[in-house]
């Protein structure tokens, strides 16, 4: 059983108040108001008057004088007025019912801002030991405990995942506990919730006991930094009790991102550039290493300065939705970038921080590069000059001439070149694997539903921002007759005419082709230099789609595909969060979700050599604010937390119950000072100012 908390929650304290500011005072007026008689033995009835003769001399406010019936009146109309106002407070008591343990395990309940003395303890752990003692609690029995209730646990951060369903099995419980595994991923609410819900409402009220409309206690064991708490709500009827989980002044500086190029003129140099984040109220300070391959290969000249961030006004998190910081919070940020250097090869490179803070996921960022390479191309079918010339100028590795049925005969590998530029009428019906440059809708691709021609075509709207268009000036540009293509909306337009697109890219599984609807020699496009801009871009984008100089960043909770040479027919997939061999399907295999950041391989063997590809995972952003929330705002209403103790108690039936004794004693109270024990032999007990038989006027009063 958990210690029970002294905080007390109250739901309608206003009506306590008011009620007891009425009775209260109009108790004790009464008090004030009431004629004081005492009880006196009188030889005559004459002297009975005199008796009473300070009725007429009564003030109408007298001193107030000590009373038992007072003081047990008070009491019970304070008892009254505190049901009233519905208190509520952690008892440390088992309940019956239904308890939902949402526990967050994104990267920033990963922080050890709670560690004491060197037992290194992280967030998830703290909650986990909070959920172990709750558990206990429910199923500690006891005086005022029921029958333990029924409890689940969903652990939650970009997706939730239900750990234990529904159970009274307090071992199945603690198991699941230790199952919540820790995730690097952002911390998203809304799968969570609908969990919850959807396991918490009673489907068959007969054979569960319970009715639809019953919810089960909701409990948020997180940090409370949130992305979408503003956009979910609290429903009527639902009970949130949050479950405050780290230090609301702790802070962090990490690495917010990193990218890398290679240089235009020299592919083997290769310059890395670095974002850092501080989160915490103070400006931090520290040197950025960077490694290669696992070795340390440079520092940053001089230390990093970060400036402190900017809290703002927001007394709660801000609603998102996204990753980027909420309303009111403006981390500070810093860049930093290193010198360019020689990397003539495929590897990982890493940053790091050297200075430690809590929070150490976000202390390392890696990315994962190629090696430079020099494209393998095919030419298919017949080539007019001025594409031809083009690319016999571009420094590829290898440029091969094949006819329309040399292609067919090997379509199937296709992607032994990693770009094939053909007229369209030279493509098979049905493409293989592969990135290509045609010139005309080729027939392999439905989505771009080719349906005549039209001619006088001048350009009407360009994607500049397009690697295909980088450079490009189309202004000029005149078309005598172009395929006209209606494309689905799947399809990239990248050049529009007045009706039709000019050059769009298409992608249908592993096939990506960039589509240009017009012959070059059926326009004065291969008088102008944007023409070799366009080939080239074309090519060398085509050409590193699958491998270019830095892989993308992923973030976990990534489902991570990658083409894979059509003869391999497994790989293996090893990284932190996962290691196993997968099957490969139609040339490329998809793994993941991934969970944790760091390095994956996809290696297999290819004509005895083992080849391998690498991802790099980084932490979710935003993760880096790891200041705990005091309170959380839940759509509209604010939620405090309540530690890390049992679910909260309605304290009003034991007011009640305080107050039906009080009644009791009053009535006992009342009756006993108003009788009085007659003395031996002198008959029946009367009751005071009772008339004794044969006397005469005002009734005489017994000593």
């Amino acid at each position: 059983m958990t210690a029970p908390s002294l905080a007390i929650a109250w739901l309608t304290p206003a009506m306590g108040i008011a009620v007891a500011s009425v009775l209260v005072p109009l108790l004790v007026a009464l008090y004030f108001l009431k004629l004081r008689r005492r009880p006196a033995a009188v030889p005559s009835t004459l002297l009975w008057k005199r008796s009473v003769e300070d009725v007429r001399a009564n003030t109408p406010f007298q001193r107030l004088r000590p009373s038992v019936l007072l003081f047990l009146q008070l009491a019970l109309l304070a008892f009254v007025a505190f049901a009233l106002a519905q208190p509520r407070m952690d008892l440390g008591l088992s309940a019956g019912g239904r308890t939902v343990f949402l526990v967050d395990v994104s990267a920033s309940m990963g922080a050890t801002d709670l560690s004491k003395g060197d037992d290194p303890k992280s967030r998830l752990d703290v909650a986990r030991d909070g959920i172990r003692a709750r558990i206990e609690s429910i199923h500690s029995g006891g005086l005022f405990a029921g029958a333990p209730g029924e409890c689940m646990v969903i652990a939650f951060a970009g997706s939730a995942k239900v750990i234990q369903p529904f159970t009274r099995s307090k071992g199945d419980l603690l198991r699941a506990v230790d199952r919540l595994e820790q995730t690097d991923g952002a911390s998203v609410l809304a799968e969570g919730l609908a969990l919850a819900r959807a396991f918490a409402t009673v489907v068959d009220p007969e054979s569960q006991g319970a009715t639809p409309a019953e919810s089960a206690v909701i409990e948020l064991w997180s940090d409370g930094r949130i992305a979408d708490l503003g956009e979910e709500s609290i429903r009527p009827g639902e009970t949130l009790v949050y479950r405050m989980t780290g230090r609301a002044d702790a802070a962090n500086l990490g690495i917010e991102g990193i990218a890398a190029e290679r240089s235009i003129t020299d592919p083997g140099l290769m310059q890395v550039f670095v974002t850092l984040r501080n989160d915490g109220p103070s400006e931090a300070e520290t040197d950025v290493e960077l490694w290669i391959d696992g070795s340390r290969r440079a520092v940053t000249p001089q230390a990093v300065r970060v400036p402190a961030a900017d809290a703002g006004d927001a007394p709660v998190p801000a609603p998102a939705g996204s990753d980027a910081p909420p309303a009111g919070h403006r981390p500070g940020i810093a860049r930093a970038l290193f010198p360019p250097f020689v990397q003539p090869r495929a590897g990982v490179i890493e940053v790091r921080l050297t200075r430690s803070d809590a929070l150490a996921v976000d202390d390392r960022a890696v990315l994962a590069v190629a090696a430079p390479r020099r494209l393998r191309v095919a030419m298919v079918g017949p080539m007019d000059f001025a594409v031809s010339n083009v690319l016999r100028a571009l420094p590829v590795e290898r440029l091969e001439s094949l006819t329309a049925a040399e292609f067919a005969a090997l379509n199937a590998d296709a992607d032994r070149f990693d770009v094939v530029v053909a007229t369209a009428g030279a493509l098979p019906e049905a493409l293989g694997p592969g990135r290509y440059l045609t010139f005309g809708a080729p027939r392999g691709i439905a989505e771009l539903n080719p349906y005549g021609t039209k001619e006088g075509l001048a350009v009407r709207a360009q994607r500049a921002a397009h690697p295909l268009l980088r450079a490009v000036n189309l202004d000029d540009l005149y078309v005598s007759k172009a395929t006209a293509m209606a494309p689905g909306s799947d399809v990239e337009s990248v050049v529009d005419g007045p009706d039709v697109p000019l050059v769009a890219v298409a992608r249908r599984g592993t096939v990506t082709a960039v589509v240009v609807a017009f012959d070059p020699l059926d326009s004065n496009w291969p008088f102008q230099r944007s023409f070799v801009t366009f080939l080239a871009n074309a090519v060398e984008w085509l050409g590193s789609l699958d491998q270019p100089a830095a892989q993308a960043e992923h973030r976990p909770g990534d489902a991570i595909t990658a083409r894979i040479p059509g003869a391999v027919r497994e790989v293996r997939v090893a990284g932190p969060s996962i290691d196993e061999r997968i099957t490969v399907r139609d040339g490329a295999v998809t793994f993941g979700p991934v969970q944790r950041a760091g390095v994956y391989r996809l290696t297999w063997s290819d004509e005895g050599a083992e080849r391998r590809l690498e991802f790099a995972v980084n932490a979710a952003e935003g993760e880096g604010w790891i200041a705990a929330a005091e309170r959380v705002q839940v759509g509209t209403a604010v939620v405090d937390s309540s530690g890390s103790g049992g679910s909260l108690s309605d304290l009003w039936p034991y007011a009640l119950a305080a107050a039906l004794v009080l009644l009791v004693l009053e009535w006992w109270a009342y009756h006993r000072r108003h009788w009085v024990r007659a003395a031996p032999g002198a008959g029946p007990v009367r009751p005071v100012g009772a008339a004794v038989p044969g006397a005469r006027g005002a009734p005489i009063i017994r000593p």
